[in-house]
């Protein structure tokens, strides 16, 4: 939608540069706090999915995630170029950021060190700090919504649990 009638040499090199950062920066945050876990997995084969990528293509992602997560990957760098490469495309950056918040709240609010590497995506990206929150608070609306969604079931979802003790409209309180 923004290539603008770039030449396909460019626009290759753009979905490389994209691919590259996305998969290899998610390993890194699903990292950040010592381990892995079986959301932050399932996440990567989500993207992989709405991606379309099979074969090569996957195995390649994988081998990203995996290069993400080394204790020598150089975040600053992998962004660095992501940033160069979009040459000013905040769709593509704002995908991007998209995709590594929800890396980092797969497994519910992201622990410090998941901050801190979001905190030096969104300086090397130069990201405004306002921008940035807003699409933090759609990831996080979006995780309710599907923690709502799963919880519906056992009578967890909207209003369930969470809404409770507010000491607001539960009537019965008998003060006045």
């Amino acid at each position: 939608a923004e290539d603008y009638g770039l030449p396909f040499g460019d626009r290759r090199r753009i979905e490389s540069a994209f691919f590259t950062a996305t998969f290899s920066v998610m390993g890194h945050i699903a990292k950040a706090d010592g381990r892995v876990s079986e959301r932050e997995i399932a996440l990567a084969e989500t993207v992989m999915s709405r991606l379309q990528l099979s074969g090569e293509r996957r195995n390649a992602a994988i081998a990203l995630f995996r290069q993400g997560k080394a204790p020598d990957f150089d975040l600053a760098a992998v962004v660095s170029r992501f940033r160069r490469e979009c040459m000013g495309r905040r769709l593509l950056i704002q995908l991007f950021l998209e995709v590594q918040l929800q890396a980092a709240y797969a497994d519910g609010e992201p622990s410090a060190a998941k901050r801190q590497a979001l905190e030096q995506i969104r300086f090397g990206l130069g990201v405004s700090p306002m921008l940035f929150r807003q699409l933090e608070n759609l990831i996080r609306m979006q995780q309710r919504f599907a923690a709502g969604r799963a919880g519906a079931a056992d009578g967890a979802g909207w209003g369930g649990a969470s809404q409770q003790g507010t000491g607001r409209g539960s009537g019965g309180s008998g003060a006045g």
